[in-house]
């Protein structure tokens, strides 16, 4: 297995970070990112739920998820890829950047390395013993943790720390990541602003700017909690048999 440490670029303007104060159930947490994503500024948002949780990519099911991981209070469909990913232990992060008219983001994969580059800086400067992979681990299933990719950071004996999902919409970027088993020292948000952007814009409390509880409440009543987002059978992976 080839590992690498690699500090990437930073972003040219600033990043406002936001530790949500409140935990959230699943889908009010993925409707949250989704918002910080419609919005004109880049953001790093650290946040924790409500209940015992399992997300899996979108074009996963619950029922897959739930074989998996069983017991958890929540199985919830991210808008974002990614594997099945238990919320139950670790710490949760989005990173959002602006959809900016003449600009292109470059290709996902190398906008995961980037921001990983960022979050393996942050965790080493947390007392973090981590690096990144440079070529994908053989595939341990649809467990997000048990298949390590290229770019995901792993510790020296190759056991991933952190991973993540993405999604692009309308030219912005939504970035979904999880650390676990790891415990990063006090102030590793901070860190891991600081290292995605040269200036770091912080906001406190429930709202990250006005009218942000209102818009939660709709997006989730209206795509989240539809029938239709959580059907298992449209357009996605279908449930394998027995379950």
């Amino acid at each position: 297995m080839q590992m690498q440490t690699q500090q990437r670029d930073v972003l040219p303007g600033a990043i406002t970070l936001w530790i949500d104060p409140v935990p959230r159930t699943g889908y009010a947490n993925m409707a949250a990112d989704e918002l910080l994503s419609r919005r004109a500024e880049s953001w790093l948002r650290i946040y924790t739920w409500e209940r015992s949780a399992v997300s899996f990519g979108y074009f996963d099911t619950a029922a897959e998820a739930a074989s998996i991981f069983p017991g958890a209070s929540e199985y919830i469909r991210r808008w974002t890829g990614g594997g099945i990913v238990d919320h139950r232990i670790g710490y949760t992060y989005t990173v959002t950047l602006p959809a900016v008219e003449g600009v292109m983001y470059p290709p996902s994969d190398q906008l995961y390395l980037w921001i990983h580059g960022a979050l393996a800086t942050a965790l080493q400067q947390s007392g973090v013993e981590c690096t990144l992979l440079t070529e994908d681990a053989p595939d341990g299933g649809r467990a997000c943790w048990a298949s390590p990719v290229k770019s995901d950071i792993v510790d020296e004996a190759g056991h991933k720390l952190a991973g993540a999902g993405q999604r692009r919409y309308k030219g912005a970027v939504l970035h979904q990541g999880l650390i676990q088993q790891c415990v990063p020292a006090e102030g590793w948000p901070e860190r891991l602003a600081r290292a995605l952007a040269p200036e770091v814009r912080v906001v406190e409390g429930a709202e990250p700017y006005p009218g942000f509880n209102a818009e939660l409440e709709t997006l989730c009543r209206t795509k989240y909690e539809t029938a239709e987002w959580n059907d298992e059978t449209k357009g996605r992976r279908k449930p394998t048999a027995g379950n």
